[in-house]
């Protein structure tokens, strides 16, 4: 799902201030929410985008900081569609079991948060200034490099690897690096956003920094397909696990971005669809999770149906999401790499 990036009326603090490999200060949710300056966005917000690609390529954000517990990693396993009674649930719903485990693309969360300071933070980033309610969500890569343990604190660092004139828009694409308190390497996101309306800055149309690519579904049938229902609260129950944009609950903030109705998470989808493959294809076993590539086309409206189609080709799993009411593709040339057995 192509999902609008706008910013944030008000949020609760997620994160706390604890840790910056090498020293300094560290950002945390309150500080890139309120005390840097995010402002709400209106009808009445009248701005242009900008974009100078030789000040702002290579541009390297401020470290934040994500606390998480067994509780954010329930409440986020229920908000990409977790329920009891499906197989394994005690393992993600219930901190006492003796397997409990973290869904491996929560590992997107604590990255989420450092890309804000990068496409909602005013004057941030040198070069480029951006207008929020253009700006869509196209692509998601996430590698984990081990298992998300069932507390922790991270530490995520973005950098803006490229920026690209595609004439009609631009595209962002940001690196974020996330560690543990050790300084141990955790995950890596790699994130591209489109601006609508932004392109024609004079920059390249192709980039050699997007670290893996999207991959056409095989042509055969495939060869498994499970199908969930979203619930009508579904937004409103993954927004608690950090992504309080508007946009995906207050009906009048969603119109002000030529939405007719607030709609889903594009990770909120994404995170159905890597549970769908991660239950059929590796047991809901967390540790052969390595990898996974995702692009964006069409928004879910909460309580639609996410069904996702799934072809597997050795340790790959290419699928693509549709939804059942109305078969619109909502996530296409899409896979994720299990590990080798």
């Amino acid at each position: 799902m192509r999902c609008l990036i706008n910013a944030c009326r008000q949020s609760r603090c997620l994160a706390s201030t604890s840790f910056r490999p090498g020293g300094g200060k560290v950002l945390n949710l309150q500080d890139l929410t309120s005390g840097l300056g995010i402002r709400a966005l209106s009808s009445t917000s009248v701005r242009k985008s900008y974009i100078n690609s030789e000040k702002v390529i290579g541009f390297k954000g401020q470290p934040t900081s994500f606390t998480y517990t067994e509780r954010d990693a329930i409440l986020y396993a229920l908000g990409v569609g977790f329920k009891v009674g499906q197989a394994d649930y005690l393992k993600f719903l219930f901190e006492g079991n003796k397997d409990f485990s973290v869904l491996p693309t929560y590992g997107v969360i604590p990255s989420m948060l450092s890309t804000f300071q990068m496409v909602v933070m005013e004057d941030n980033v040198p070069g480029i200034k951006t207008y929020l309610p253009k700006i869509l969500h196209g692509e998601q890569y996430l590698e984990v490099y081990r298992p998300l343990l069932p507390s922790a604190t991270l530490i995520s660092t973005p950098t803006l690897v490229d920026v690209l004139d595609k004439k009609s828009g631009a595209v962002l694409i940001i690196d974020v690096d996330t560690h543990d308190e050790n300084n141990e390497l955790v995950a890596y996101n790699q994130v591209s956003y489109f601006e609508v309306d932004a392109g024609n800055f004079g920059g390249r149309k192709t980039s050699d920094k997007i670290i893996k690519s999207t991959v056409a579904i095989p042509s055969r049938p495939p060869d498994f397909v499970t199908e969930d229902k979203t619930t009508i609260d579904q937004a409103a129950l993954y927004r608690l696990s950090g992504d309080n944009n508007p946009l995906h609950i207050d009906p009048d903030f969603a119109a002000e971005g030529g939405l007719q109705t607030p709609i889903l998470h594009g990770l909120c989808t994404f995170g159905f669809a890597a549970r769908h493959v991660l239950q059929h294809y590796a047991g809901n076993d967390v540790t052969k999770f390595k990898a996974i590539k995702v692009r964006f086309t069409k928004p879910v409206i909460p309580g639609q149906t996410v069904g996702t189609k799934m072809w597997k080709e050795g340790n790959r799993i290419h699928f693509q999401c549709q939804v059942a009411e109305t078969g619109d593709t909502v996530i296409s040339h899409s896979y994720i790499d299990l590990k080798m057995e």
